[in-house]
């Protein structure tokens, strides 16, 4: 008995898990692979993924509850990764995706800084960069800023934001 409450222990604090179910990354964590972030309320997830059929990969924000995946938000849309043992980290206050190769791929591009950040995916689907782990101090970087070809309910669009939009940009 005590064996397999042992082994037990060891499973669960020592072997990193597939899937954080958590809603935040912390400066000394990264996902990879299937490892994904979960809103609190459970409607939105975060992780790698493949659109369709292609072989590459990209970080995004999708629906949870939804049976099929509906992407609502992507990093990386530029530069296609091919390989799901990149990262998503946090580095030097930034929230930066590695590629296989430790290549930096995409990034928040904040100055940077030594103050730890954590990184919260809310249950209105916004990623939210914050420095500390206090979740009332301000963010310093959010994907709401930096819409891809959705918007969600609750997104606040910029005058600045329905121009570039009404431009193509």
């Amino acid at each position: 008995m005590i064996l397999i409450v042992s082994q037990l222990l060891f499973y669960f604090f020592i072997i990193p898990p597939l899937s954080y179910g958590a809603d935040t990354l912390n400066a000394n964590q990264s996902i990879s692979g299937n490892q994904t972030l979960v809103s609190l309320d459970g409607n939105f997830e975060m992780g790698f993924f493949k659109p369709g059929k292609s072989p590459n990969y990209y970080i995004g924000i999708w629906y949870k509850k939804v049976s099929t995946r509906t992407i609502v938000w992507v990093a990386n849309r530029e530069t296609r990764i091919s390989d799901s043992s990149s990262k998503l980290k946090i580095m030097d206050g930034n929230l930066v995706l590695l590629d296989e190769s430790n290549i930096q791929i995409w990034s928040t591009n904040i100055i940077s800084t030594t103050t730890p950040a954590s990184v919260v995916l809310h249950d209105d689907g916004n990623l939210v960069l914050r420095y500390g782990s206090n979740i009332s101090s301000p963010p310093i970087w959010q994907s709401f800023d930096h819409p891809t070809h959705t918007l969600l309910p609750r997104y606040e669009v910029t005058i600045q934001q329905a121009y570039e939009y009404e431009a193509g940009y």
